[in-house]
């Protein structure tokens, strides 16, 4: 009968031990977004940026990690998001774009949403998007991460 409660405890040890190591695995959710200086000036007189002449129109620009959603929230406010999702930013697919509805943004990827303020909405991203200060100068608009 010794034996026996010697394979049991050994057992539960193994088991405990196998627990604890799945427990510990590196959780790649949160994972950082790495750091970038961003230091963009664009023209809004210029043909590519046409649609942030209206409220609610957007652009994308080559900037950032891997890229910055820029979006006219009103008159006289424009938002800058940067394209790489907050869950799981390294891997390779996590990139954020507007929906084709353009009511809100999502990372196609691990279908995490976020609203136009960047807070996710639905998936698994728990973290806002990372969001770049904007200013605008007549016509330009200045976006950096000087600020953030």
């Amino acid at each position: 009968m010794g034996r026996t409660i010697r394979k049991v405890v050994l057992t539960n040890l193994i088991l405990l031990a196998g627990s604890i190591t799945y427990q510990c695995k590196e959780d790649l959710s949160l994972d950082q977004i790495p750091f970038v200086y961003v230091e963009e000036i664009i023209n809004l007189n210029n043909f590519e940026y046409n649609k942030l002449n209206l409220v609610g129109g957007f652009v994308y620009i080559e900037a950032g990690v891997r890229g910055i959603i820029i979006y006219r929230q009103s008159v006289d406010r424009y938002l800058a998001f940067e394209r790489n999702c907050t869950y799981r930013p390294n891997d390779e697919c996590a990139l954020v774009e507007v929906d084709e509805s353009t009511l809100y943004m999502i990372d196609p990827c691990c279908s995490s949403t976020f609203d136009f303020d960047g807070y996710p909405t639905g998936g698994p991203a728990e973290f806002p998007l990372r969001q770049y200060t904007t200013f605008q100068d007549q016509n330009l608009l200045i976006i950096t991460s000087e600020f953030n």
